[in-house]
């Protein structure tokens, strides 16, 4: 009975020493893990409605002649509506959506104002 309490004694204080014992994640840790997950995060759109309504002009031009898949359609469609936008990427550009939100968020940061460059 002894060696029996004692192998569960022993047992259960090796249970306790590892659980006790298990790294716990640090910020750096969470930071890294985060990172290495961030190649898989959407791309987000960095502009709001009203920027984009205010450049729709200047920018449907240049976003034809970039990305050539939008018709004269798509874009009376959109006009100026961020979640339209959005839509229509995803419906032509569904595997290079990230790619083509990307060019946008450069192409309104290289176009605002009041950011110096």
């Amino acid at each position: 009975m002894r060696i029996v309490l004692r192998m569960l004694s022993a047992g259960i204080c090796a249970a306790t020493l590892t659980i006790t014992a298990a790294p716990t994640p640090s910020s750096a840790w969470l930071q890294h893990h985060y990172a290495i997950s961030g190649n898989t995060v959407p791309v987000v759109f960095v502009l709001n409605d009203d920027q984009l309504k205010g450049k729709w002009k200047q920018f449907k031009g240049e976003l034809k002649k970039k990305w050539g898949n939008f018709t004269d359609d798509d874009l009376l469609y959109i006009e100026g509506s961020k979640d339209k936008l959005d839509g229509k990427i995803q419906e032509r550009y569904g595997d290079r959506k990230d790619e083509v939100k990307k060019w946008i968020d450069e192409w309104f940061d290289q176009h605002n104002p009041s950011k110096p460059h």
